[in-house]
């Protein structure tokens, strides 16, 4: 399940991706908390979500053009540098208590736009730390599983932070998360990927996805997944203070019910040895995830929402994992930074808009609850959809592999 940790880079950079990102998502708690506990507003609590993810849609192609011309690694760094300048103002704002949703909405633009060019580099700079082709697979599952334990970790340390302490100490951790983060890059001196860096422009990537039908349905997946997922992103404030009647904490444990589905995904996919069978796995998280985000909606049991927000993370990973598997596996090394760049941005550059439309829609109907029908009839259509086109996709990719010229 480890093996990709042999190699002394990736293990660094595995470690401190792990701590790091915990402290993204206690943030990222913090954020959503706040949000909602000024305003009382769905709607703020989705624009708050747009502002961060909409850069991710907008800028994420700079972020491709510049991993395939730069380093990836001082990309990464000085990212990680302005994302904890940002993490250390937020907690002193916190501190004197001068929120408002206007410097929420700001500091959700800067880091989405931070993050926007640091996804392709933080994609793509996996297969410069990987030296043996057979281990990338399983290097790439376990870069999903760092974020999956985060995901699973953060907002239970989040909901403790928010409820035994306050909400200054949800942004310190971050700060100080990212210390691992930039000193286990420091360390690493990855495979120079000069032959690769090239002037060239994004359209070669649209071009190679227009060209090649799998590469094209993998990150229309990952869109059409990430539309489908919005609402349990962005609305589980309302559903642990309103529906559940809880607090901090309670949202701490909804959000870590669906990163404990998510974790056991990604150990799934990194004890694989093979891609063969990712596509079938892709096509039943479309259908389970939608069965899952409908049965969740009008549920009113704590005890039954737990299992259900555990199947719809798991079906979520599950889909955009194997989705990153299988391209990075297809696409060619010169253009593999934009294709992840494009990736990233049917990944998190589509959530903003499902929360703006959510948002919008859960503000004119007076309730959260039909969005949840709404995503899961949408993902368990496309999964139908996958069903078809599936086997015309494998025998595609099958040939592109045998012929070892999208290596």
């Amino acid at each position: 399940m480890f093996r990709a940790l042999a190699g002394r880079d990736f293990r660094y950079y595995f470690f401190g991706q792990v701590v790091s990102l915990i402290g993204t998502w206690v943030q990222q708690v913090a954020l959503s908390w706040i949000s909602y506990s000024i305003t009382g507003s769905a709607f703020i609590l989705g624009l708050v979500a747009f502002s961060g993810q909409i850069p991710m849609l907008v800028a994420t192609p700079l972020g491709g053009v510049l991993a395939d011309r730069f380093s990836k690694r001082n990309i990464l760094l000085w990212t990680q540098v302005v994302e904890m300048a940002v993490a250390a103002v937020l907690s002193v704002i916190a501190w004197q208590q001068g929120f408002s949703p206007w410097i929420l909405i700001a500091a959700s633009v800067v880091l989405g736009i931070s993050g926007a060019i640091e996804m392709p580099s933080r994609q793509a700079y996996i297969t410069e730390l990987i030296h043996e082709r057979n281990l990338l697979s399983n290097a790439i599952a376990l870069n999903s599983l760092t974020f999956n334990a985060a995901r699973l970790l953060g907002p239970a340390i989040a909901g403790f932070t928010l409820a035994v302490f306050n909400e200054p100490a949800c942004f310190a951790i971050n700060a100080i998360s990212y210390v691992a983060a930039i000193y286990t890059l420091l360390t690493i001196h990855p495979e120079k990927s000069g032959r690769h860096r090239k002037a060239g422009s994004l359209m070669e990537a649209w071009a190679y996805l227009r060209e090649f039908a799998p590469a094209r349905w993998l990150v229309t997946t990952v869109a059409v997944t990430s539309i489908c997922v919005s609402p349990f992103m962005t609305f589980m404030p309302v559903y642990a203070k309103d529906i559940f009647k809880g607090g901090p904490d309670l949202l701490g444990i909804l959000l870590g019910a669906s990163g404990s589905g998510a974790l056991a995904a990604a150990l799934y996919l990194a004890n694989r040895r093979s891609v063969a069978g990712l596509g079938n796995r892709i096509t039943l998280g479309c259908l389970v995830g939608g069965v899952a985000s409908a049965a969740f909606a009008y549920n009113p049991l704590l005890t039954l929402a737990l299992p259900l927000l555990f199947v719809s993370g798991g079906a979520f990973i599950m889909i955009v994992t194997s989705c990153n598997i299988l391209l990075q596996t297809l696409v060619p090394g010169h253009l593999r930074g934009r294709v992840m760049a494009l990736y990233t941005m049917s990944f998190i550059g589509m959530l903003p808009i499902g929360s703006l439309v959510y948002g919008s829609l859960a503000h004119h109907i007076g309730s959260v609850k039909p969005v949840f029908v709404i995503a899961g009839v949408l993902s368990a259509g496309y999964g139908y959809v996958l069903v078809k086109v599936m086997p015309d996709l494998r025998r595609i990719s099958q040939q592109a592999l045998h012929t070892d010229t999208l290596t």
